[in-house]
């Protein structure tokens, strides 16, 4: 059973146009993020809630190399 987790990830002092860019990049795909305004009032904090599973997928048996399974001879 994988546990869907989400881990909060923070750009810090990051100027305009890159936090412009975040946030749009992350909307679209549906994340949650928020933009604050740094210490410095020229540079911007964001936040961005990123889905994490416990476990990473299985490695499809038709991508395993030949030379990596076990065989009995």
């Amino acid at each position: 059973m994988s546990i869907s987790l989400n881990t909060p990830f923070r750009y810090t002092g990051i100027n305009s146009e890159e936090a412009d860019f975040l946030t749009h990049h992350y909307q679209q795909r549906g994340y949650r993020m928020k933009k604050y305004l740094n210490e410095d009032v020229r540079l911007w904090d964001v936040v961005v809630s990123l889905p994490e599973t416990a476990r990473f997928p299985k490695t499809p048996f038709s991508m395993l190399n030949p030379l990596w399974r076990w065989h009995e001879n």
